[in-house]
């Protein structure tokens, strides 16, 4: 799935050692989109700032927590298309 927007915030998160960039993206006004760069896909984002137009290809990865039996889905970005 193919995402374009503008960057609305970059946001850096270290989870228990798992590293990630958290980009808010604003596909038109009255949507935000939470996109995740991961591992290696964090250096992609070098370069973008907030305010800058970006296209990113996402995959849907499902879970379940296993504490709290909380379903997510996370769009975790796969490739920057620009």
């Amino acid at each position: 799935m193919t995402i374009k927007g503008t960057i609305e915030n970059i946001e850096y998160r270290n989870t228990a050692g798992h590293e990630k960039k958290v980009v808010t993206l604003v596909p038109d006004h009255r949507q935000r989109a939470f996109v995740e760069f991961r591992g290696r896909r964090m250096d992609d984002l070098h370069g973008y700032k907030e305010n800058d137009e970006i296209q990113v290809d996402v995959t849907l990865e499902g879970k379940v927590s296993k504490n709290s039996g909380i379903q997510y889905n996370n769009l975790v970005v796969q490739e920057v298309i620009q």
